[in-house]
């Protein structure tokens, strides 16, 4: 019975010396008041100055009346918010979302803090060119390499804001986030950059600021890019300084407009990252503005390990899919670009549906590259300076191309080299141009014949024998696909890049083998599986049979 009541007794001090840590729920209303506890709807506060000053411990919530504006930004810092556990959540409450009207200054700024969950918000600036700053920010300058986790930004609207719209930033060696998804997120009408991560750069270091970044089901378009010559903007979203991040299912476009550099902007890219993924997406329209760049997608200057797959690019002044090692960079290799299609890309600065460029040849340069099954699209009608393949310098090593479309409409060209010391291997690849006007650049000379390309420079042959094919690829409607719309549905791509059953493409593929550490493709871009066997189908849509006869065939 001693025991007992002892045991009972230091059971009640504990929990009387614990820390205090029951969550509660804080509200605010245009009809509530600041002098309120704000812990009910019936004692709501008024205004977010009053939110700012509040200090919240772990699972807290912070919820704005829905279908109502609030003016004044929202900022969280050490001092009022602090401890482990449960985040927290800053939401609508009621009918409709709530609409935080930042005027001038940021929307949400978290400094050297994580833990919180946004969801169900709209963010809006006085006018992209009125706005001084982000729409959301999170920001960490902790000494250490420290990396803070859990962020969700999810269902938010943000617009109006002259540098970002959602931007997860850091600046002290590699302390960052960790544990972050982006995900429904509508960003328009912004100067700089719709949805992007960066850190402290320096290509002698190792290691990453963030980790395990997750962006997917996000709509960016109407970033129209500062007005300034010496800083390229006007991207959608953009993953920097992460090891480990995933781009997929979402649409960027019409932006750019202003961009005065070089060196983008790019709809859809990561640079100085590590085992990046960027799949099931659509670019179409963006623009170099004055400058350059303006593609679709693009692993840039220290990106490794990492993949562009499933995504469809279109009508861009630049490359559909750019691979681009800057002087600075740290070194870029084992990529992969595989079962993408691009259409009309392009449009100006000689920029093709692929495009392939390395700053200085001296740094290592872009190594151990696979771009296989892509389908590329070019009327030089529409898209004047596309094509195919452009390698707009050297300094590329092990490039390997395997499988691919290279489809031509009005003597668009099949492939460009204006430097040929490079180290580049074309395998089995797919070549048709309407009206058989052929045009290979290599170097100095050009060629007007597959035939004629080989002799030259001995690209399609293996092992001493031919491998290319010319070959209308009998596609269902090509060049015909446009706009995709949002939500996302790259199915509708099924009616313009299929093969037909009478396509000599069927089965001519021949086996890629991959590098560590990634895994051969299981379907193509619309999701058709692809079955294990040493003579794929070539481009970036796999035949399918009727499903009548895969009925018959299952049956039998």
């Amino acid at each position: 019975m001693k025991l007992a009541l002892a045991l009972l007794f230091y059971t009640c001090l504990s929990l009387c010396l614990a820390p205090y840590t029951l969550a509660h729920t804080y509200y605010i209303s245009p009809r509530g008041n600041d002098a309120n506890p704000g812990t009910s709807l019936a004692s709501a506060w008024r205004s977010i100055a009053k939110a700012n000053k509040h200090r919240y411990s772990p699972g807290d919530s912070l919820l704005f009346e829905g279908a109502h504006t609030f003016s004044g930004g929202l900022y969280f810092h050490q001092e009022n918010l602090q401890g482990e556990g449960a985040p927290l959540v800053i939401s609508s409450y009621g009918e409709g979302r709530a609409t935080i009207d930042a005027g001038g200054r940021y929307g949400f700024y978290a400094h050297n803090v994580a833990g919180i969950e946004i969801r169900d918000l709209n963010f809006r600036g006085s006018g992209y060119t009125r706005n001084t700053n982000h729409g959301i920010l999170f920001y960490n300058d902790l000494p250490g390499n420290v990396k803070l986790p859990h962020i969700i930004i999810d269902q938010v609207e943000v617009s109006g804001f002259r540098k970002s719209g959602i931007t997860l930033g850091a600046w002290n060696g590699n302390s960052g986030f960790r544990d972050a998804r982006i995900t429904h997120a509508i960003v328009h009408d912004i100067d700089s950059v719709g949805i992007n991560t960066y850190g402290q750069f320096d290509h002698t270091k190792t290691g990453y600021a963030h980790q395990n970044i997750y962006i997917g089901q996000c709509h960016v378009y109407k970033i129209y890019g500062l007005i300034l010559p010496e800083k390229h903007s006007g991207s959608g979203i953009v993953l920097s300084d992460v090891d480990g991040g995933t781009i997929e299912h979402s649409v960027v476009h019409t932006s750019g407009m202003q961009n005065k550099n070089c060196g983008g902007p790019i709809g859809i890219w990561a640079w100085d990252a590590n085992d990046i993924t960027i799949q099931y997406n659509e670019t179409f329209n963006m623009s170099a503005g004055s400058g350059c760049d303006g593609g679709g997608f693009d692993l840039d200057g220290g990106v490794t390990n990492s993949v562009m797959q499933y995504n469809y690019s279109h009508d861009n002044d630049g490359a559909g899919f750019l691979i681009a090692q800057f002087e600075w960079a740290r070194p870029m290799r084992n990529n992969v670009v595989r079962y993408n299609i691009s259409e009309n890309d392009g449009r100006k600065n000689d920029y093709k549906g692929i495009t392939l460029w390395v700053e200085n040849y001296d740094r290592g340069g872009n190594l151990d590259l696979l771009v296989y099954n892509n389908t590329i699209f070019a009327d030089s009608s529409v898209a004047p300076s596309g094509g195919g393949v452009f390698f707009k310098s050297g300094g590329h090593h092990n490039v390997r191309f395997f499988n691919n479309i290279f489809y031509s409409r009005n003597g668009a060209p099949m492939v460009v080299a204006t430097d040929t010391t490079i180290g580049v291997s074309f395998h089995n690849n797919a070549y048709f141009s309407e009206h058989d006007r052929y045009t290979f650049v290599w170097g100095d000379d050009r060629y007007t014949s597959l035939h004629d390309f080989k002799e030259a420079t001995r690209q399609e042959t293996m092992n001493g024998a031919p491998t290319g094919i010319v070959a209308d690829p009998h596609l269902l409607a090509p060049g015909t696909a446009g706009p995709l719309g949002y939500p996302l549905d790259l199915k509708t791509l099924r009616d313009r890049y299929s093969l037909q059953k009478k396509s000599p493409l069927i089965r001519q593929g021949i086996a890629v083998s991959l590098p560590s550490p990634f895994a051969p493709a299981s379907l193509d871009i619309l999701g058709n599986p692809i079955h294990p066997t040493d003579t794929p189908d070539i481009g970036a849509v796999a035949y399918t049979r009727p499903k009548f006869f895969q009925w018959l065939k299952e049956l039998f």
